[in-house]
């Protein structure tokens, strides 16, 4: 069931913080719009961010639809174990995401951003009665030649030290004095360069934990999010193949982590899907065209109210 925490934050918040309680620990999350038994649109963020990144794209939805969104396992404030030891793939943050699903009484729209919307569209492989729509911004979708090269013996740890995106991780600074100083490191740097001051003033609210030294420390470790850009032994293609319910893709038109090729072998699976590119945009772009990316999780919200599979009187 969903539990309220206590808001230490010294700024208002506009959101309401949630946790669930699953086995091994509490997966944390915040919700916009009406409390409801079961939210409209539950959202996922992208790997190494927090669901509190997203803040001023999901707010706005609030003013229409109950909205969720949760910190994965290993990241922002969720207190769940977070082993790199045999981390090889994002099914368990699918399986992390279908147990908070289960707590509610409908299907949900599924929205995420590069890793969350990949693990939105394993869940919805997996579980296609909890998820009733999918708006995927950014998905991380290799080739099948891709997902094949991570199968060879050992590719999800070597990798960590080969590939450029996990190199980078591990030599990430993981240590601030003050959040203020960690403002100060990431405004104009790297993939923040594309952030407004208020969404990284947002990241670091939930994305620094104090350490046992006076300062802060990163919620999702270097070392995490170099094994999570490696743990690619899964396969949305198979999920893909799965999915019944309505799904709008949004890709960036600069450093997409879904390619043309993919997007278009996604639209030959899904001829009823709606893909859009968007003109200018990075990988970040919920972060850099909000309303495009909002529009994508309001048009895969309404066409899974317009379709959805169950009725309110059939969950009775």
């Amino acid at each position: 069931m969903v539990a309220p925490v206590n808001e230490t934050a010294a700024p208002i918040e506009s959101f309401r913080r949630v946790a669930f309680e699953l086995p091994g620990g509490r997966m944390a999350g915040i919700a916009f719009g009406a409390e409801k038994p079961t939210p409209d649109i539950v959202f996922l963020h992208a790997t190494g961010f927090n669901a509190r990144t997203y803040r001023t794209l999901l707010e706005p939805l609030g003013e229409r639809f109950a909205v969720l969104a949760l910190d994965a396992r290993g990241h922002g404030l969720s207190m769940l174990p977070a082993k790199t030891f045999g981390y090889t793939s994002w099914r368990r943050h699918r399986d992390d995401l279908i147990a908070v699903l289960e707590h509610f009484t409908a299907p949900v729209t599924l929205a995420g951003h590069s890793m969350g919307a990949t693990v939105s569209l394993l869940v919805a492989g997996k579980r296609t009665d909890l998820v009733a729509g999918l708006a995927l911004i950014e998905p991380v979708i290799l080739s099948a030649a891709g997902y094949a090269s991570f199968q060879l013996p050992g590719a999800p740890l070597w990798r960590r030290w080969t590939m450029g995106l996990p190199r980078g991780a591990l030599s990430r600074r993981a240590r601030f004095e003050s959040r203020e100083a960690a403002v100060q490191a990431f405004t104009g740097r790297g993939v923040f360069k594309a952030f407004p001051p208020e969404a990284i003033a947002d990241y670091v609210a939930d994305g620094l934990v104090e350490d046992k030294r006076g300062g802060f420390k990163l919620a999702c470790t270097p070392k995490y999010e170099a094994a999570t850009y490696c743990a690619q032994r899964h396969d949305p293609w198979e999920a893909l193949r799965k999915v019944t319910d309505p799904l709008v893709l949004l890709r960036a038109e600069r450093h997409s982590t879904i390619s043309e090729a993919a997007a278009h072998r996604v639209a030959a699976i899904k001829p009823d899907s709606r893909i859009a590119t968007v003109e200018g945009a990075g990988h970040m772009l919920p972060i850099e065209r909000p309303d495009r990316a909002r529009a994508a999780i309001e048009t895969a919200t309404l066409l899974a109210k317009a379709g959805r599979k169950y009725h309110d009187a059939e969950l009775e």
